[in-house]
């Protein structure tokens, strides 16, 4: 059968199995394993290898350690501890709480690895606080859904561990590579607030201004959730540690901080083993699947015929480029982020190989569209986390989010303009 005839054959299976309300995972699975046995049955005896192979893997050991820690840092109250901490230290910056939403996000990110969680974290603490002072239910919204999208672009990110062990791409250089770019994302939100706060001062009053003893009191409530990050991010950058050692460590110091503040019990501990087990069990199911679809396309000849049909049209890698772009925004909107990654990476990566793209560069790229499929309806995860904590309608949140989907292409094309942003801080660090 032709490469041709094969995807196509592929495409529409997934596509029915879809609509017909099939798991993802089950959904690319099942296509795989049928495939396999239709077009090329002597191969369907390598799928236990295949899964085996993928599943041995020590990346993927920091997957559950990092949702391990996150679900310690939220279960035990400190997440919220640490948002009242951080609140009155910008209370003089225009915008107020909803900066500190930003703020609290792009740090709790870099313990968390997860968008939802850092969405659900940060939010339940930070809507009652707003809904209080009389901030617009849009901005409150909005910076809660935009702020958690920064859990899977600043490290560490499960995403890119996903990313790295599926490509054979080097985790740390991608958690170093998502830096920069991370935090320039968090200062382009900052400031589009502080705009904002700037001409429509009513949509954000400002609060009371915080005293200095004020402040001084909240460092305890800081300080442990700053030194955790900077043991396991500079222990990665520094290479004392690999990514799944720094997960060990942040998971121990999560448990630390959490006794540290009389806050871990039985009851928390269980509740956090059963989230991670429950996470990662889903992560890996899909993890497994996908490679299982992925060895049924390339062993058809669906990724390398792609890539020559693409070089035979002789279009610029940039229009190509912009294809993949639009192709994943779309795709975003009616996929989950790991799933879509998963799901397209056997055919995108070979053709961002053969087009020349730095393989690092594209993954924060990549990581930021699965980003803006976060906050874009009709299944963006993080959109219906901030609406069932607010209470509020999902178009209410969908639009209070949208300008941060127009920042996060303003990012993309900075990417584009100068490499650099996201391909410095590796070059220097390994």
């Amino acid at each position: 059968m032709s490469w041709e005839l094969a995807g196509i054959l592929y495409l529409v299976l997934m596509v029915v199995l879809l609509l017909g309300g099939v798991w993802i995972a089950v959904a690319l699975g099942m296509v795989g394993i049928v495939g396999i046995a239709v077009l090329q049955p002597p191969l369907l005896a390598g799928v236990a290898s295949i899964v085996w192979g993928q599943l041995d893997s020590f990346v993927l050991t920091a997957v559950p350690l990092f949702l391990f820690m996150g679900s310690v840092l939220m279960g035990s109250g400190v997440s919220g501890r640490f948002y009242r901490g951080l609140a009155p230290w910008l209370a003089r910056v225009p915008g107020g709480l909803a900066q500190s939403n930003i703020v609290a996000c792009a740090i709790f990110a870099a313990l968390c690895g997860s968008s939802v969680a850092t969405a659900g974290a940060i939010g339940s603490v930070a809507i009652p606080e707003m809904r209080s002072r009389g901030y617009d239910p849009r901005i409150t919204a909005g910076t809660l859904a935009a702020g958690g999208t920064l859990g899977i672009l600043i490290p560490p990110s499960i995403p890119f561990i996903i990313y790295g062990s599926s490509v054979g791409e080097s985790v740390g250089r991608l958690f170093a590579a998502g830096m920069v770019p991370g935090l320039l994302l968090t200062l382009l939100f900052m400031l589009f607030l502080g705009v904002q706060a700037k001409l429509r001062p009513a949509l954000m009053p400002a609060h009371e201004k915080a005293l200095v003893e004020g402040k001084l009191k909240t460092i305890p409530d800081m300080v442990p959730i700053l030194a955790l990050i900077v043991v396991v991010l500079g222990g990665i950058y520094a290479g004392v540690m690999t990514p799944t050692e720094a997960a060990g460590v942040g998971a121990s110091g999560a448990l630390g901080i959490a006794a540290l503040y009389r806050k871990l019990s039985w009851a928390v501990l269980r509740q956090s083993l059963l989230e991670t087990v429950r996470a990662n069990a889903m992560i890996l199911l899909i993890v497994v699947a996908a490679q299982v679809m992925s060895f049924a396309l390339v062993s058809a000849g669906v990724p390398r015929g792609v890539v020559g049909w693409i070089a035979a049209l002789d279009a610029s890698r940039w229009v190509v480029f912009g294809v993949i772009v639009i192709a994943y925004l779309v795709l975003g909107c009616l996929m989950d982020a790991l799933s879509l990654m998963l799901l397209t990476l056997p055919v995108v990566y070979p053709i961002v190989q053969a087009l020349g793209f730095d393989p690092i560069w594209f993954g924060v790229v990549l990581v930021l569209l699965l980003e803006v499929g976060l906050i874009t309806p009709p299944v963006g995860m993080n959109l219906f986390v901030i609406q069932g904590i607010s209470g509020r309608p999902l178009s209410e949140v969908s639009w209070g989010a949208f300008p941060y989907v127009i920042i996060m292409l303003v990012e993309i094309l900075l990417l584009v303009l100068f490499p650099s942003i996201a391909l410095w801080l590796p070059a220097k660090a390994f």
